[in-house]
């Protein structure tokens, strides 16, 4: 993922994860924060592809002449899980008291609803599962897809703020206002959200 230039572009905490060494050094990061940040972490983000129609349909015909038993049709019907990237629900490094919620998606996830699924069960977990307040979102100044999809997600613009050594655009979403806006059919955060943009 991290080979791709399209999604490291407008990452405000860009690491060469494709390098092995840099790669290394983050998965054992990882394994210390989650020792000390029970609840919270990088969860990987995946899409469910139905299997190809034309071998889908043949099997189930080789199924119904008795040529092949349940189980092995329910092979073909199983969708193929394929990685689209992940999800981050973390402290704040110039915060460590507060939550941010992330996402770095393969390109091919992008214009979906991944990111707003994923989205969604972050706050889910960092407000119902953890009792947080509030929570943090932040994104490269130039990035409107993201941008847009915190303001989907019931968030609200705070401005530029420090972020790992750069600037980055601060968005905030406090527990009240998701309560409120997570009852919203996503129809109207979407639109709601592009009047605010």
């Amino acid at each position: 993922m991290h080979r791709d230039p399209r999604v490291r572009a407008q990452l405000v905490d860009d690491l060469p994860l494709d390098e092995p060494a840099t790669a290394a050094r983050f998965i054992a990061g990882l394994r210390d924060f989650y020792r000390r940040h029970e609840g919270t972490g990088i969860w990987c983000a995946e899409r469910a592809l139905p299997p190809d129609a034309a071998t889908l349909a043949e099997a189930r015909q080789a199924h119904a002449d008795g040529e092949i038993n349940d189980a092995l049709l329910a092979l073909v019907e199983a969708p193929e899980w394929r990685f689209s990237g992940w999800f981050s629900l973390v402290h704040v490094i110039d915060d460590p008291d507060e939550l941010e919620i992330g996402a770095r998606l393969r390109p091919d996830a992008w214009g979906g609803t991944l990111a707003l699924d994923g989205g969604e069960w972050l706050l889910r977990r960092a407000f119902d599962g953890l009792g947080r307040e509030r929570v943090f979102g932040y994104c490269d100044p130039a990035n409107r897809s993201a941008a847009h999809c915190l303001r989907v997600l019931g968030f609200e613009g705070t401005g530029l703020a420090p972020y790992n050594g750069h600037q980055a655009a601060q968005f905030r979403l406090g527990r009240d206002r998701w309560a409120d806006w997570h009852r919203l059919p996503r129809r109207d955060r979407l639109r709601r959200a592009a009047a605010a943009a």
